[in-house]
């Protein structure tokens, strides 16, 4: 065992590397990845794989692949991606791969950079289209040809095929789903948001019943304090602005605020309808 291995076997050697900024889950020894990316072993070559005087390290090898990138402009940092991803068995893993890493690089480098990190998420955005098309194109030819063969085929027959692509067209709808859902998360990391934090989670679900009374504030009349204001609206809020709800799908949290939007109307909390004749008197001053 190492030196640092032995260190990291204490608690108080990890934390205090840490607080320092030198504890990592990488290390030169670590030689264990995935090679999305070709490399060789060699000279520096004007081609598009990469090079190393020897095996390179996980850090190293992954850093490589952006600063080859830097190295060209416009179009062909599209075929420098394009010769990779052609030769990657894998290519789902390549794009998922390719979209995590320059979303948490893109927070980091300089503008210059930062222009030729977004080509790449453009492309990687461009193929996985292109995937979910040739998919989509082949459970169609599939059905076509069960409704073709359905004359000359057993029932039993049919019935085997149509679950075979029952299981398919799953598949197929919950990589649509992850998409979608992946990609609205890398649309809100580029939003302004907030990192407020309860000091007790307990009162998460007073929390969304205090935007809920707010939200139904009116005057002793019919005037509502809001000419515009959705449950929708306070999912998004808690989302994007509450630590405790930010790691939540929104369809999650627009549930609990459903949930609690329900307890405010069935309680019989003399606090809660105290509180939300509390919020008309100060907003509908007599």
């Amino acid at each position: 065992m190492g030196l640092k291995n032995k260190l990291f076997s204490k608690p108080i050697f990890r934390n205090i590397a840490d607080t320092f900024g030198g504890r990592s889950a990488y290390s030169r020894e670590d030689k264990t990845f995935v090679p999305y990316f070709q490399y060789r072993i060699g000279d520096y070559q004007s081609d598009y794989f990469l090079y190393f005087d020897k095996e390179p390290h996980r850090r190293l090898y992954t850093n490589e692949i952006f600063n080859k990138l830097n190295e060209y402009n416009g179009y062909d940092i599209i075929r420098y991606l394009e010769f990779h991803f052609e030769n990657c068995t894998d290519k789902n893993d390549f794009l998922r791969f390719l979209s995590y890493e320059v979303s948490e690089r893109m927070k980091l480098v300089v503008k210059n950079r930062r222009m030729k990190l977004q080509s790449a998420i453009d492309w990687v955005a461009e193929k996985q289209k292109e995937i979910q098309q040739t998919r989509q194109q082949e459970i169609e030819k599939e059905v076509q040809a069960i409704l073709q063969n359905q004359s000359g085929s057993s029932h039993v027959s049919i019935e085997k095929e149509l679950q075979v692509l029952s299981e398919k067209l799953s598949s197929y709808i919950e990589n649509l789903v992850a998409n979608a859902e992946k990609s609205m998360q890398e649309i809100t990391r580029s939003f302004t948001t907030g990192n407020i934090q309860l000091n007790n989670r307990n009162h998460e679900d007073k929390l969304i019943q205090l935007l809920v009374l707010l939200n139904e504030t009116k005057d002793t009349g019919t005037e509502q304090l809001f000419k515009k204001f959705s449950l929708s609206d306070i999912a998004a809020i808690l989302r994007l602005h509450f630590d405790a709800f930010s790691d939540k799908k929104l369809n999650t949290v627009q549930k609990n605020v459903a949930e609690q939007q329900q307890a405010v109307y069935t309680t019989k909390s003399e606090k809660v309808k105290a509180l939300a004749k509390a919020l008309s008197d100060f907003f509908y001053e007599k």
